[in-house]
């Protein structure tokens, strides 16, 4: 996907409220599995936060907030992780239909779709917006790019 055109353009004839646009920087641990631990940077505050993984979905298990970025790399290193993967996310999330459309563009060139609905509602929202037939992103944002040859890491030593 090269662009949230057609879908903000639905979002739009809805009336689905539109949330402020958020740019995070997400430091991610390096991992064998899909599961996530990461330490996220917002403009008022850092967050480690821990995701598990199942059938490519990924849900926050554990929200811990830290005192400042370096607090949370060390919390990072205190755990293990001698490299963290640096990831920027800008996302604007629209409530839409008892759910979260979100559009995620990710370091600046990867558009992306986060839906988040109850269960049974996804592939009914998939459709909506024509999603049913796009690439399903099953992996964490850092393997991805490290996939496509554009990670970027950070020694924590």
């Amino acid at each position: 996907m090269d662009s949230f055109s057609r879908i903000q353009k639905i979002l739009n004839e809805t009336g689905a409220k539109r949330r402020p646009r958020v740019v995070t920087i997400h430091y991610y641990a390096q991992q064998e599995g899909n599961d996530v631990v990461k330490l996220v940077r917002y403009n008022d505050r850092n967050e480690i936060h821990i995701l598990e993984e199942s059938q490519g979905r990924f849900s926050l298990k554990e929200n811990i907030p830290v005192e400042s970025t370096d607090a949370g790399l060390q919390w990072l290193k205190d755990r293990g992780a001698g490299v963290v993967n640096l990831v920027k996310m800008a996302n604007t999330d629209y409530e839409y239909k008892n759910g979260i459309v979100g559009l995620y563009i990710i370091d600046d060139f990867l558009y992306s779709i986060i839906l988040d609905f109850p269960e049974g509602q996804h592939e009914t929202i998939e459709k909506e917006f024509g999603l049913h037939t796009a690439k399903v992103i099953s992996v964490p944002y850092n393997k991805l790019l490290k996939q496509m040859g554009r990670l970027r890491p950070m020694n924590l030593k």
